[in-house]
Parts: structure tokens; sequence; C-alpha cells
């Protein structure tokens, strides 16, 4: 590549040829006497040439080429250098891609940023409660930011009619709900606003998914009629195949019918998602809606009464719980980057110091500073650039890598849109640039001013550059340093997770499978059918061989779900808002056998409680503790906000058991018998004698031989939910740990890199040493000290770092504070140790020099 093309020089050449022959004509001289008069012609060709505007871009063609040639002569420094750029660039693209598309990308609809979630809050501290159909219709009718509002339910239909039962995870939305999103079906049509009304709810729309998985994409499925939940509906709509509604997984769609009758008398269970008219804020709807709530709790004080609503952008909601994690992987790899970055500015120093000759030279024939910097730099660019492309590799890789680990269990919200995309391509270039700068610019401004004399007179070896020495101890340090910070917040996480593991959940999760299972309300909608045909169900399960115990209850345990309502002593008033609150659970008879759970006091529900019977309650250790401290439970009688008759009598106390999570400590928990307030949905609790998973087949069939048409869903045994329950945390303690490991091998490498180089720079002082009597200890305690001494300040700057910034992993941890000694102490000998390590071979190497090489060693 030639920027001085051979035209340019031709048009240089005639320029000076015609002032010669000007310069000769006025003086009179002749050529001879033009030429001495004009001066120095090379010269004059190099003034005209650099007066061009192409003379930066051919320098730094130039210059390029030249660090090419370089980098080809030193393929060891040039592959160690790319592969470490490439390690912590493709880390940095990959963890980029997965926030990108998570936090930053907009919501893949139109005008997203008018998009909202509205929830209701409680002065109890619910602050993303769910939303009372009463409160969401009146909010609906009286608020006046909103272009549209829409409620959602999540939803399991059972489709028969095919050679078998099929559970179909979906949500009832109002038919406003696509027009709020803007979402045009693939297929037929939307819902219509009458689809609202109880008794014209029978459409049903697909995803497109299911449409292509369960009909084979057939063209004429719209129009269809198919039995759901033992009804018949209508199949009006594929939707497009790009949908997916963010936080929450469907196959299909159904109309939400609110009857408002009935919406007064129930509880909260709905989501809310509404669209912002034009030019309105986040703050004026919040206020608008706030005002509606307030009215509703004057309106219905035993309802209501100290419950307000909050307004949040949808993106803001549906990232609420993976934001801390993804920004914490983002430091991580961020830190990684910046370790990547000061050992390839150790490299650049170390080899700058054996180019000091030819800098020197460079300098004494006239090559300014600037020209030195420009021709240094271009070398670091080239190393971005190379690390840029293997970092892209990497990270597609790497995100690869990343994608298959995500828990299936926990599935991160916008998963579906995580890939490499142009805005990624921006990111990698951006950061390899900015690492160019980063590893390069210190050892380029050390070696751009070499002393002439001592650099052309001295060996190159021994010849080094003021202050760079201490650069490249300082690069060192800071390496330990910010791999310390990495693995302290690994080892947290380590400590937490073994901790939150350890847990004992309250009940046994081995041999005990479990399913879940939704009633058809057009089979079960009666309360008296519906529970006794659960009881049936379990009777026939039972009767299988090999099951020890059976039971049901409405939210399984370690799923992040539960019910919550109010209670208050009987007699006494109805209970109401302001009255205590607890959690509800639904259960079996048989339900705490199977999980377990022992019973501490009275007795357990049995076949005697059912509709005909008084209301009974059974309550965990922890309801006990904190309600009738220093008092027997048992015989006392609750009003529960809840659809079963009051009072309820206390009939047992049961071991308290972890629900929602394993974090959470058990909480105050009313369990309700199913035979006396039956719930549409269900969980079996199996417990076998032998392989759980064996048991399951028979467990099914034993079902569809109480009702064939029963679908069955999520069939998977105790132990594989309470491992998907911190699969979460598991995944973001996998990734720390990688990337510590990263941060912790390129530090080694760091530490050995100087070491060595230092014992190479001292060969004459080590055979000096040698000479005078020094011994190998003696040898290798000089080389150790050294390498000691950067660990050891690289570790107290970094454990300060860490106790000031791991401080943002609180909400991560479980039972470990930030700054747990052991972890600290633990990370500090380990980096100790490892760098010891990294010192043990140069220092080994020093041992061997031969005093009499040594002092004619150059």
């Amino acid at each position: 590549m030639r920027w001085r093309s051979k035209n340019g020089e031709d048009d240089i050449e005639r320029e000076v040829r015609t002032h010669l022959e000007l310069e000769a004509e006025e003086s009179g001289g002749g050529p001879a006497a033009a030429r001495r008069a004009f001066g120095n012609l090379t010269a004059v060709k190099e003034t005209i040439h650099e007066m061009s505007n192409w003379t930066v871009v051919e320098r730094l063609g130039q210059d390029l080429r030249f660090g090419a040639r370089l980098l080809r002569r030193s393929p060891a420094f040039s592959i160690v250098a790319v592969l470490t750029l490439a390690l912590g660039i493709g880390a940095n693209t990959a963890i980029f891609s997965v926030v990108n598309a998570v936090l930053l990308r907009p919501l893949p609809f139109p005008e997203p940023d008018r998009l909202v979630r509205i929830w209701e809050t409680s002065a109890k501290g619910y602050d993303r409660n769910v939303v009372g159909p009463y409160n969401f219709l009146n909010w609906r009718e009286r608020t006046r930011s909103f272009e549209q509002m829409a409620a959602v339910d999540t939803w399991t239909s059972n489709i028969t009619g095919s050679s078998e039962p099929l559970a179909v995870h979906g949500m009832r939305v109002s038919p406003r709900f696509f027009s709020i999103l803007k979402v045009s079906p693939f297929m037929g049509r939307g819902f219509l606003p009458e689809e609202e009304i109880q008794g014209r709810d029978d459409s049903v729309i697909f995803s497109y998914a299911f449409w292509q998985s369960h009909y084979g994409g057939e063209k004429n499925i719209v129009g269809r009629r198919i039995v759901m939940n033992g009804a018949p509906s209508t199949v009006v709509g594929i939707l497009p195949p790009d949908f997916h509604f963010p936080g929450m997984a469907a196959d299909l769609f159904v109309p939400l019918a609110i009857d408002r009758a009935d919406a007064s008398k129930g509880g909260r269970w709905l989501s809310t998602i509404a669209r912002l008219k034009s030019g309105v804020s986040i703050a004026q709807a919040q206020q608008d809606v706030a005002a509606v709530a307030q009215q509703l709790a004057q309106e219905r004080p035993d309802m209501d009464k100290g419950w307000s609503a909050a307004v949040v952008p949808f993106l803001e909601d549906v990232t609420e719980n993976i934001r801390l994690p993804l920004l914490v992987l983002l430091a991580a790899v961020g830190l990684v980057l910046l370790i990547a970055c000061a050992n390839v500015a150790n490299l650049l120093l170390m080899r700058a110091n054996g180019r000091l000759r030819e800098i020197a030279l460079r300098a004494a024939l006239g090559a300014g500073r600037r020209r030195i910097l420009q021709q240094l730099l271009s070398e670091s660019l080239l190393l971005a650039l190379a690390g840029w492309a293997g970092g892209l590799a990497v990270g597609y890789s790497g995100l690869q890598a990343l994608l298959a680990m995500i828990p299936k269990s926990v599935p991160m919200p916008r998963m579906e849109s995580i890939h490499l995309d142009s805005s990624v391509f921006l990111f990698a270039l951006g950061i390899s640039l900015a690492t160019a700068i980063l590893f390069g610019l210190t050892p380029a401004i050390q070696v751009s001013r070499p002393h002439l004399r001592s650099a052309l007179q001295q060996g190159s070896l021994r010849t080094g550059v003021g202050g760079s020495r201490v650069f490249r101890r300082a690069f060192v340090v800071a390496e330990i340093s910010l791999a310390l910070v990495l693995l302290v917040g690994a080892g947290l996480l380590m400590r937490s997770f073994s901790r939150l593991t350890s847990v004992n959940p309250g009940f046994a999760t081995e041999h005990l499978v479990t399913m879940e299972m939704f009633t058809a309300p057009a089979k079960y909608g009666d309360h008296l059918k519906r529970s006794q045909y659960l009881e049936r169900v379990l009777e026939e399960v039972r009767r299988v061989p090999g099951v020890q115990a059976a039971g049901s209850t409405h939210f399984l345990p370690l799923t992040g779900l539960t019910s919550g309502s109010c209670w208050a002593p009987a007699p006494g008033p109805e209970p109401d808002t302001s009255s205590p609150d607890a959690d509800f659970l639904v259960i079996s008879p048989g339900y705490f056998q199977a999980m377990g759970t022992p019973m501490l006091s009275g007795r357990d529900f049995s076949e005697r409680d059912h509709f005909a019977t008084p209301s009974v309650l059974v309550v965990n250790h922890a309801f006990a503790e904190r309600f009738f401290a220093g008092q027997n439970p048992i015989g006392k009688k609750l009003n529960v906000c809840w659809t079963i008759p009051n009072p309820v009598e206390i009939v047992g106390v049961v071991a308290d058991a972890r629900q929602t999570e394993l974090k959470e400590a058990p909480h105050p928990t009313i369990f309700l018998a199913n035979p006396q307030a039956p719930m549409y949905f269900a969980h079996l609790v199996v417990r076998a004698r032998n392989d759980p998973r064996q048991m399951a087949r028979a467990v099914q069939a034993a079902i569809h031989r109480v009702d064939p048409d029963q679908a069955v869903s999520n069939v998977e045994t105790m132990d594989d939910v309470r491992s998907d329950s911190v699969a979460r945390p598991r995944f973001q303690l996998a990734l720390l740990l990688v990337f510590a490991g990263i941060a912790v091998l390129l530090a080694t490498i760091g530490v050995y890199g100087v070491v060595s180089y230092s014992v190479t720079q001292r060969t004459q002082e080590i055979g000096i040493r040698v000479a005078l009597g020094a011994g190998s200890v003696d040898v290798s305690r000089l080389v150790l000290r050294e390498g000691l001494l950067l660990a050891g300040l690289g570790v107290a700057l970094g454990l300060a770092a860490a106790v000031a910034t791991t401080r943002v992993l609180s909400s991560l941890l479980f039972e470990v504070t930030p700054t747990d000694p052991l972890t600290l102490g633990a990370v500090a000998g380990l980096l100790l140790a490892v760098a010891l390590a990294a010192t043990l071979l140069p220092a080994r190497r020093a041992t061997k020099v031969d005093p009499m090489v040594a002092l004619r060693y150059e």
C-alpha cells in the first residue's frame, strides 16, 4: 500500500524543476548556480511533501506496516498479547450482549417508553402487590392519564379431544391487551370488546410457536372449535412469530371477563399493563392513579384502607430482579479487561526496553517525540484490533455457552432477544480502541524519551528507562488488587451459596415427585364437586403400588409463590385490611405426611373435615409463636379473609417450612383444608418408596382413571424443585468464579513476567553476588522478596478496595456479610500463595546463574 504515489512524486519533481529554471533565468548564472542558490533539493522536496494533506495518513500507513512486521518477528509476544486482549474483550462482549438486550434495548413494541405496569402498594410493606379486579375496573374508568389499561393473569388450560389431554400455560387478558402493545395478529383477529363479558369469552388466540408445534401450521386453524377446560372455544387468531410478552411465557391467550358484582367480593390476583397518553409523565400518572386509590380507600375501607398504587415503567418492572446481578457481572468482566490491559502494558514495557537502542537511534537522527509516540501507539493499535477480532470470536462462543448455562427453570427476561448485533460490535470496537490507549500509552510515553548517550552505549537488556521499573511493578500491583476484588466477590457468593444450600427447608425432598393439575371450571365449577374430585384423585393415587403418601397444595414450596390475606380473633368483628396478615395455603389431608413435615401439636386435616363440618385450620410454629406466644393455640378460633365460613377453629400446629424460597425464613402461615376451601389448581406431592421418577407415569395413569380428560404438567421431583430454586444464585456464582479465575491467571502471569524480567535485568548483579559468596538460599530470598513484596502490596490495596466495593453484593448474599473476615483472609492467603508459586520458577533460574557467564552478560 503506497499513499505516496508515483504521480505525486512526479508532480513535486516538476514543481522543483520549474523553480530551478526560473532561478537560472533570473540570476543568469546557469543551472549550477541556480541549484546552489536553491539549497538542498531533497530537503526541499520533503518540505513540499509534508505540506500535503496525505502526510498523516501516509505516516500512519508506514507505522502500521512497520508495526505489523515487528509483531510478525515476535510471534510468541504477539500471540500472548492478542490472546490476553481477546479474553478480556470477549468476556466483555458476551456480558454486554446480555446487558444490552435485557437492560438497555427498548421493549419490542411501538413507543415502548409509554408502556407501564400498575401495582397495588400497602403500608405493610407490599410495594408491588397484585391488583384486585374491582380496583382495576375503577382505575380504568376514573383515571385520565392512560390511553388504555388491561388486566393480565397467568392461566393454565386443559385442551382435550386429541389422543392425550394437554396442559398449556397461557394468559387471560383484557381485550385491549394487544392494542395497548400495538400488536396485530399474524392471522385472524384480536379480541373484541364484547368478549370481556362473561358468557362471551370463548375465544382463544395461539402463539405462533404453539400453532406450529401442535397444529403443524395448518392454514385453516382460524375458526376451528376446540375443547378447552371442558368447554368449547374458538381459535380466532395467531400471534406474530416474534411476539413475546416480557416476563411471562404463554402459548395461548383467552379473554379475561370480570363481573363487577363478583369483583367487589374478591381478593387481589391480577397484574395490570397500561399505555400512557402522549405527553403524560410517570409522575403525573402516579398522582392520577394514587388519587383514585385514595378514593377507593374511603369508599371501601374494609378492602382498600391503607392501600395505594404504583406506576412503574414496563422495562424497569421486567428487569427489576435481574438488573443488579447483570451489572455486577458487567463490572466483573470490566475488571478482567483492566487486568488484561495491565498485563499487555507490562509486556510492551519489557519489549520496548529491548528496543531502546533503536528508538534512541531514531531520536538521534532527528525523529521527534511525537513521531516516535505515533509509531509505538500504532503497534498498540494493531494489537487492539487483533484483540477485537479475537474478542468477537471469544464473545460469540462465550455468549452461546452463557445462554446454554441460563437455568430453564428461571429464564432470563427478554432472553429471546439476546444476540450479537451492530451495537455489540461497536461496543467491542470501542473498548478495543480504549484498551489500545490504556495498555499502549504508558509504555509509549516511557520509551519515547530515552537518554540517548546511555541508551546507545549500554547493553539493551540492562538498559532501563527512568520510571519503567516503577510502572511495571505498579501494573502488577494493580493486577493483584483487581483480581483480589473479583476473587472476594466470588468467595462471598460461594460462602452464601453454601449456607443457602445447607438450609433445612422443613420437609424431606427425597423420594418425592410433584405435578400440577388444573380442574376444568366447566366440569367442576361447583365447590363440592371440585373438592370431591380432588379427593377421588388422591385416593386413586394412594392405591398405586410403591406410593407411601400423597397430598396436594395450591402453591408448591420453593417456587416463589404463596397467598396472603388477613385474619382476626373470633369472636369479634370481621377482619379488614388493618387486621394482621399471614400467608395462606390450601392443602389436602395427607399433605404434611407426604412432605415429611411433622405436626407439633393437635391434629392434621382428615376425611371428617369437609363442607358439612365446621371450618378448621392448621397454623405453623411461626404463627403460634408470633400471635399466641405462651398460649396453647389449639381450640382458638379466627375469622379469616377467605372463601370459607367463619369462624375457623385451630386444630393443629405444624413445624415451620420454607415456602417461597430457601433464603426466606418461614412466615406465619394459615393452612386451610381443600375439602372446605377448594381451589381450581393443585400441585400433587407423592412420596414413593423407591425412585420417584419411575412413579410419575403410574401416578398420571391413576389420575386419568378418575378423569381421562385431566391434563397434568410440570412433572418433576422435589429434589429438582429445590435445585431449581437456587439455580439463579448458582448461575451467578459460576460466572463470577470463571471471571475471577481468569483474573487470577492473568495476575499470576503478570507476577511471573515481571519477576522473570527483573532476574534477566539483574543477571550481572546476581553473578557478582554469587562470586562474592552468596548462596542459592540468598539468591532465592532476593527474588522471592521482590515477588512477595508486590503481592503483599497488591493484596493490601485489594482488601481495601474489596471492603469498599463488595457492599453492592449485600442483596445477593445469604447469612454472609460483605466484609466477611473468613472470606477476606482466605482470598488474601490464596493470592499470596499464587504469587509465591509464580515467583518460584524465576527464583530457581536465578540460583543457576554462572558468575563467569553473568559478568560477560549483555
